[in-house]
């Protein structure tokens, strides 16, 4: 059975899901957009949702919900995929996606 990958933008992350970093809001993090990662740990600060994730490379940076954009990747087999619509990002859709957020 083929299977798909499907990824949505900033969609709630639990432990074990895998994520993609697309900007964090820090000049100095070594996390660049499109390094992948799993998150370890979830927890609110001060009312914001803060996902604790291992990044490839090393960095175990955290993305904080509304500040920082994301996109969690899921899994799917052809039953799910013939359900519903499949979102496939790009390096450009990424960027462009970050330069708009940033205006």
């Amino acid at each position: 059975m083929a299977r798909k990958v499907k990824y949505l933008p900033n969609a709630p992350l639990e432990v074990g899901d895998k994520v993609i970093c697309i900007k964090m809001d820090d000049p100095y993090s070594p996390v660049t957009s499109g390094t992948p990662g799993i998150v370890k740990r979830v927890s609110e600060v001060f009312g914001d949702k803060q996902y604790n994730v291992d990044w490839k490379g090393g960095s175990k940076l955290a993305l904080i919900d509304g500040v920082d954009m994301w996109r969690k990747v899921v899994e799917m087999n052809d039953d799910e995929i013939n359900e519903g619509i499949l979102f496939f990002t790009t390096k450009r859709a990424i960027l462009k996606e970050t330069k708009s957020k940033k205006r």
